[in-house]
């Protein structure tokens, strides 16, 4: 592939400013975000009111207070879940409405929600491939401390996988390869695309982690840096993964401002 035309850096601009301009797009995760922070207060106040009625419980009915921490434990683990796949759904809807945008259009929120319906039980099909493989590193983090550097690794192989099963229509195992093709063809501007989104990430998960005791600013600031963010990761991915698959035939869009 000739990746000579590809200027990665201006293409993180580009990402950044189709998002200040089209804030629209991050509307799906920041609902998600939203819901995360929710979690998390709700996750703190259930974790004290099951550990302070367990030690209740635990000198008279040490069965029952096993019972609680357990359920405590079940409906935490099905919270993530839930959370992990409203976030696969807002990432995919991003990805489907900002195709219009790269092409010098408003975005197209209603048929991104549409391609992310149409494409649930791929999705599906992701989360599951994604579950063994974090369940691969977890246990490679235990034995050998290496389950850290192979989830980086696999995140980088893995970044074109949401657009090739929301824009390039494929199966989750196809878009997986087509992925890891992608990124071993064109190194120099997936790196700086990975390290784009990864600093966007870190950045807004700091300014989360610094207001997350404040109450009810805490559940705003997840809303709005953790919608934005995670849209930006949406977009970078979208955008590379046009531009990497057809080089040649892709010309730099300029992002419009939307009528409101």
């Amino acid at each position: 592939m000739a990746t000579s035309q590809v200027d990665a850096v201006t293409e993180l601009q580009n990402a950044f400013q189709a998002l200040t301009k089209n804030w629209i797009l991050a509307l799906p995760t920041a609902v998600v975000s939203l819901l995360e922070g929710i979690f998390g207060v709700l996750l703190l106040a259930t974790a004290l009111g099951g550990a302070l009625g367990a030690g209740a419980l635990g000198a008279m009915h040490p069965g029952a207070a096993l019972g609680m921490l357990a359920a405590s434990g079940i409906w935490f683990a099905l919270g993530i879940v839930v959370l992990v796949l409203l976030s696969l759904l807002a990432n995919a809807i991003v990805v489907g409405a900002a195709e219009h945008v790269w092409h010098g259009q408003p975005p197209d929120l209603s048929g991104g929600v549409s391609k992310a319906l149409a494409r649930i039980p791929t999705l599906l099909a992701l989360f599951g491939i994604a579950f063994v493989l974090g369940c691969v590193c977890l246990v490679l983090m235990v034995a050998l401390g290496l389950g850290a550097l192979l989830a980086l690794l696999l995140a980088f192989f893995f970044m074109y996988a949401m657009p090739a099963i929301i824009v390039g229509n494929q199966g989750a195992v196809d878009a997986l390869r087509t992925s890891y093709h992608l990124v071993r063809a064109n190194i120099g501007p997936s790196i700086t695309a990975f390290i784009g989104i990864i600093v966007v990430l870190a950045l807004g998960r700091i300014v989360t982690v610094l207001f997350s005791h404040i109450p009810v600013v805490n559940i705003i600031v997840h809303f709005l840096v953790g919608g934005l963010t995670t849209a930006y990761a949406a977009l970078v991915a979208v955008r590379f993964y046009d531009i990497l698959r057809s080089p040649l035939s892709q010309t730099t869009a300029v992002p419009v401002t939307p009528s409101i």
